[in-house]
């Protein structure tokens, strides 16, 4: 894994700063995506079983952050939101701990249709 250059890290830090509530959580998902996929291309090989964890632990860090941001609400759709969360984060810890590849791609799967939701929703958002 490579670290973010300064400017990099600049960059990062100011569009955090200002993007909207449904940017950060379009950001948050795309964060697991990247993480979860890079974990996928070494999940069959041995020699990188270290990093694969890593990557999946990062993962399972962004979807408890997640959670923890979805338990704030109080309507149906936060209550569904965190549920649909709070799986993917099962899931994942059930890949990491049996290295089973099932929860992973079930994981995936969510994250990647929760992505496009909140995408759709920012785009809605810049359009308004």
């Amino acid at each position: 894994m490579t670290q973010l250059t300064g400017a990099s890290s600049r960059y990062l830090d100011a569009r955090v700063a200002t993007a909207s509530q449904p940017e950060l959580q379009l950001m948050l998902l795309e964060g697991a995506l990247r993480f979860g996929r890079q974990a996928e291309t070494l999940w069959n090989a041995a020699d990188q079983r270290a990093e694969c964890n890593a990557l999946l632990t990062r993962t399972i860090d962004i979807l408890e952050e997640l959670v923890r941001g979805a338990t704030l609400g109080t309507t149906e759709a936060s209550n569904r939101l965190e549920a649909e969360y709070a799986f993917a984060f099962r899931q994942l810890a059930l890949a990491q701990l049996n290295h089973d590849a099932a929860p992973l791609n079930a994981a995936m799967k969510l994250l990647e249709f929760q992505r496009e939701t909140w995408k759709l929703a920012c785009e809605k958002l810049r359009a308004e």
